[in-house]
């Protein structure tokens, strides 16, 4: 009876993780850039043999061990995360009007100057600071072909190669990165991704191109999400009193049946 409690918290704790990622996209469905996250579940089937000593009959048991395989190991069913898996589809095209904010069409990543060293986002609000520096809304420089990006005035023009135009000449260019693991890329905070895969993952996107004057909004469909995170809700409340159930049943066999009567 004991093991029984064991497979409704296994629900209960893989609910409580898709609340916990269904409660992030909702949180971020403004922010420039995001890219949601999925959480998809798996069957832990049960391992009947692992840590446990088979029984040995004595020598005149005639029996299939088949028959025992019952009164020995772990044959419960869980459900356990399978993996989070991250949303890479585009989001919708927001039109600002503002030199400085830029929109990635396809799967490429800016590269970002930190303190920390290199890191990735697909943020494109940017802005100018005082030095002239193309940075983050953090502060952080946009990296280009030259290094950090810097401009004379605010007056430029991006193409959609990411080739920077000052006065008609070419200036610098905006470096685009993708990778060929991109679940190894790890949020950081501050719209940054930090890339912890082989550095041969990394290479220069193709296939890539930028919008001057726009920015890429947050992929997260509200309506989904929040169906999303009432199913969740509602199955982690039923897990929960399938817990409670089994609780009382034991305390009752603990304090109740296991009570001797004279």
């Amino acid at each position: 009876m004991l093991k029984n409690i064991y497979t409704p918290t296994s629900g209960a704790i893989a609910q409580e993780r898709a609340l916990e990622i269904v409660s992030n996209n909702l949180a971020n469905m403004n922010t420039v850039g995001f890219k949601g996250d999925k959480v998809t579940f798996t069957l832990l089937e049960p391992e009947p043999f692992k840590n446990y000593k088979s029984p040995v009959p004595p020598a005149n048991f005639k029996v299939n061990f088949k028959h025992l395989e019952n009164l020995h190991g772990n044959d419960m069913d869980y459900v356990g995360v399978a993996e989070v898996k991250r949303d890479l589809s585009q989001g919708p095209a927001v039109q600002t009007g503002n030199k400085t904010d830029l929109m990635i069409e396809g799967n490429g990543y800016f590269a970002i100057h930190t303190d920390e060293g290199t890191r990735y986002t697909r943020a494109g609000n940017l802005s100018l600071s005082p030095e002239g520096a193309l940075t983050t809304k953090a502060g952080y420089p946009v990296l280009g072909e030259k290094g950090a990006v810097f401009l004379r005035s605010g007056q430029f023009e991006i193409n959609r190669s990411g080739e920077i135009f000052q006065d008609g000449k070419l200036v610098d260019r905006i470096n685009l990165f993708e990778f060929k693991d991109p679940s190894a890329l790890e949020r950081v905070g501050q719209n940054l991704m930090f890339y912890g895969g082989v550095p041969e993952g990394v290479s220069k996107a193709k296939s890539v191109s930028i919008k001057q004057g726009y920015i890429e909004g947050s992929n997260v469909n509200p309506i989904k999400n929040l169906t999303a995170m009432i199913t969740a809700h509602r199955s982690y409340e039923a897990y929960q009193k399938a817990v409670k159930f089994f609780d009382s049943v034991m305390e009752k066999s603990s304090n109740t049946i296991g009570t001797l009567r004279v």
